[in-house]
């Protein structure tokens, strides 16, 4: 393994191991960032108690990693054409993926400090968009070349109904549990759950 790095130069592997550090600092926000955004809602209408909720949430995760594959991860890098992939040098390849991934971390970290719902997939395809169409600039390249258009549209697309999916599975699946269990709790309003549960808010 070690070998690998031996003819490397002193810069190159500096830059490599500068991009493993933004890569794992990205991935470590994305946890945090993105965790919040998945179990707020069951946890604010109490629909779970907040730590079944967050394992729920790593499990599935998890799951959704080690099942699905890489076949998402293919799609949004993608999203630059292939020449650039294969023609981009060492030092202007780095230089792209700093610039990517400080924007995500960037942009993730301010939206979790000032409580703003944001995907960091959303974030980071935008990311590879802005590093496609800026490279497109600096090197005089026509902006249609700079994004491999097609496949921004198909994600694009994929973005667009994959909430809308939700949002009808949801729906279907609430009319069915009030249909199964018409008087649960669940179907209950959080300030109808604290009248029913006696509790009273806090004194902050």
């Amino acid at each position: 393994m070690i070998e690998l790095f031996s003819g490397l130069d002193a810069w190159v592997l500096v830059s490599l191991l500068l991009a493993l550090a933004f890569v794992l600092a990205f991935e470590f926000i994305n946890g945090f960032h993105d965790t919040a955004n998945a179990v707020a809602t069951v946890i604010y209408t109490k629909a779970m108690p907040p730590h079944l909720a967050v394992i729920l949430s790593g499990v599935f995760n998890f799951l959704g990693v080690l099942l699905g594959g890489v076949g998402v991860a293919y799609a949004i890098v993608h999203l630059l054409p292939v020449e650039l992939l294969i023609n981009v040098n060492t030092g202007h390849g780095l230089a792209m993926v700093f610039s990517l991934l400080a924007a995500a971390i960037t942009w993730n970290l301010g939206t979790w400090y000032f409580g703003i719902p944001a995907s960091s997939s959303h974030t980071l395809i935008g990311s590879i968009l802005g590093v496609g169409l800026a490279n497109a600039l600096i090197n005089d390249i026509p902006l249609a070349d700079g994004v491999n258009w097609q496949k921004a549209i198909d994600i694009g697309a994929s973005l667009v109904f994959s909430p809308l999916a939700g949002f009808l599975i949801a729906g279907l699946v609430l009319i069915a549990l009030k249909w199964w269990r018409p008087l649960s709790k669940m179907h209950k309003t959080p300030e109808q759950r604290r009248k029913l549960d006696d509790k009273k808010h806090p004194p902050f």
